[in-house]
């Protein structure tokens, strides 16, 4: 009897305790991180991204706490933001973190830090994880 393979796989087929976590950053989050215009936007959006990303891998109990921290902060960085754009800012959070559960249910590496740099006119993101149990 043949062992069926159990590990995750992306849409893109590669199995996603192989892969770079920068990679699966940019196919969760790459749409979102290049809207930016500047570079200073893109690292703030890749920051978001990082965010949803370790909410989506805190346990489900905890994540809407989470979200909640982190729309608080984000008023209390942003004073003059409206209600719309608080509103915008946590339904982007929520998609972000259902794209990353979509993508990658079994990944549960925290990031602990991420910069995108561009060279030669391309955008590269370099991330820093850690597995947690």
């Amino acid at each position: 009897m043949k062992r069926k393979n159990r590990k995750q796989r992306s849409r893109t087929g590669i199995s996603a305790s192989t892969r770079k976590t920068s990679e699966m950053i940019w196919e969760f989050a790459g749409e979102f991180i290049r809207l930016a215009e500047t570079l200073e936007e893109k690292q703030n959006r890749l920051n978001a991204a990082c965010s949803a990303w370790n909410i989506a891998c805190s346990p489900v109990g905890v994540r809407s706490k989470s979200l909640h921290q982190y729309v608080e902060s984000y008023k209390s960085y942003n004073p003059n933001a409206g209600d719309e754009d608080v509103s915008g800012v946590r339904s982007t959070m929520e998609k972000l973190i259902q794209n990353k559960l979509c993508l990658f249910p079994a990944v549960n590496k925290q990031i602990v830090g991420a910069r995108i740099t561009q060279t030669a006119g391309k955008d590269r993101i370099n991330v820093a994880s850690e597995r947690f149990e």
